[in-house]
């Protein structure tokens, strides 16, 4: 098939886009837009009156959702580094989808973020105000640029859908060292993102509290990076009524699981070097939370991924990329909240607001990947590449 018979299917689904609407769509616009009202409402209202945050809890649901968001959008720089890097051409399909995720991901985040600033009109500031010193100067400047690193790796997508092959061709040579750039400012902030719980020992409870902390963050973006990227193949898969390449499943799974086991070990090393085992074998409401996010979210999908009969079912294998996502959400939930110790007489329960704000920004984010996975090239094997 030449390009620009490709070009000319692409340019005609683009069209054709305008006209389709489906229930998917309808559902995923509602619910964003109910987000975008609430999202509006806060702004103008302030955080006192459009949220449950307080002085005992200063984050809340929007910064649980926010690290999540950036854990799973290591499918991004996990699949780069797969599919560019390590050079293996069979993930390519995988990792288009995966880098697509990793950005749109980041735009959720990024709106998480400014809803939950007290002063959002000021969301610049650390751009002219720069301090070295903190951990969180360092993770906003990497996101930042991470995720122009992210526009620029879709693009090809982007122009071979509208039928700029050759651009798309020329943007898709040049992208090695800017993949690498990628690489580099997802891992220092990944890793950054747990240095933030450091300041904190005397807050966040000694079962979550380690200075391994960096380190597993680090591990857990990249078990689930993986595992979010597999689901997401296969789902972009299913909607484009195209095959599934079992060996890129597989491999993806395979990797996840790994990835898992290096995580295990740090997280049941550091429990033992501390002296806590004892404490976390005991039946108490903090020790069954970290043992239901280990046995659950690592220990079961590690086992359901690394045993050869159970692999070769596909659903097994969505379920254990699905638990590996459960378990990382569980983390970031429990280290944000249910794992932090406020001072006496503080509670916490996410606002209405909260919620529906949330649930729009996530559906917006479902929303442009829906429509990118439809109707931009994404599963092709060769579209101006």
């Amino acid at each position: 098939m030449t390009s620009t018979t490709i070009g000319q299917r692409s340019r005609s689904a683009a069209r054709t886009a305008l006209l389709e609407i489906d229930g998917v769509m309808v559902v995923l616009f509602l619910l964003m837009s109910a987000g975008v009202f609430a999202g509006v409402w806060r702004l103008f209202t302030g955080l006192g009156a459009s949220t449950n945050l307080n002085n005992g809890y200063a984050w809340g649901l929007w910064i649980g959702l926010d690290f999540t968001m950036i854990a799973f959008s290591g499918a991004g720089f996990t699949m780069a580094f797969v599919g560019h890097v390590l050079g293996l051409k069979r993930f390519h399909a995988a990792m288009r989808v995966g880098v697509l995720t990793g950005l749109l991901g980041y735009v959720g985040v990024l709106v998480l973020l400014v809803l939950d600033l007290g002063r959002w009109d000021r969301f610049y500031s650390f751009i002219i105000n720069w301090n070295i010193h903190s951990p969180l100067f360092e993770i906003c400047f990497c996101v930042l640029l991470y995720s122009m690193v992210l526009v620029f790796e879709n693009l090809p997508q982007v122009l071979a859908g509208i039928g700029k092959h050759k651009l798309a061709h020329a943007m898709h040579k040049a992208i090695m060292p800017i993949v690498i750039i990628g690489v580099t400012l997802s891992s220092l902030h990944q890793s950054t993102l747990g240095t933030l719980y450091l300041a904190m020992p005397h807050r966040l409870h000694p079962f979550w509290y380690t200075p391994l902390l960096p380190l597993q963050f680090f591990t857990s973006s990249i078990m689930v990076g993986l595992s979010v990227a597999l689901l997401m193949y296969v789902l972009a898969s299913k909607i484009r009524s195209a095959a599934v390449d079992k060996k890129v499943v597989n491999g993806l799974a395979l990797g996840a699981a790994w990835s898992g086991v290096v995580y295990l070990v740090l997280k049941v090393g550091d429990v033992i070097a501390s002296g806590e085992l004892a404490a976390i074998m005991a039946n108490t409401p903090m020790a069954n939370l970290w043992k239901a996010e280990g046995l659950l979210g690592v220990v079961l999908p590690i086992v359901l991924l690394l045993t050869p009969q159970l692999r070769r079912n596909r659903r097994i294998v969505l379920l254990g990329a699905g638990l590996f996502a459960a378990g990382v959400l569980f983390n970031r939930i429990n280290s944000t909240l249910f794992a932090q110790m406020a001072p006496s007489g503080y509670s916490y329960t996410a606002s209405s607001l909260e919620w529906v704000s949330s649930i729009g920004v996530l559906s917006g984010v479902a929303l442009a990947w829906y429509l990118a996975v439809k109707y931009l090239p994404i599963l092709q094997e060769k579209h101006g590449h």
